[in-house]
């Protein structure tokens, strides 16, 4: 039986293979839980949220550019992200992911 955290990686690396473009950002309140929508439905749950991080990736999509997820591991129950975000990346540490379709 596969687990939550192993499922999690598992949507993470293919989402990053297949460039799956993320297409909502939701911050939460007070940094506590950041909500990302990508194209295919998966969505992507994250605690504690990062407002600074969120804000800058809706705002590219506001902008028409198309952040994508270039990658992401998971050790111990936390997780690193990187996007691709117009000509820069974008880094993300979360406690907590929680992937969803």
């Amino acid at each position: 039986m596969v687990n939550d955290h192993e499922r999690t990686v598992t949507t993470l690396e293919e989402l990053a293979a297949d460039r799956t473009e993320l297409t909502d950002v939701r911050p939460g309140p007070l940094g506590t839980l950041d909500v990302y929508v990508f194209a295919d439905g998966t969505t992507l749950c994250m605690t504690p949220g990062h407002r600074e991080t969120a804000e800058r990736l809706a705002a590219a999509l506001r902008a028409g550019e198309t952040p994508f997820l270039l990658g992401g591991s998971g050790i111990s129950g936390a997780y690193t992200l990187t996007f691709s975000c117009g000509e820069e990346n974008v880094y993300i540490l979360a406690d907590r992911v929680i992937a969803s379709l």
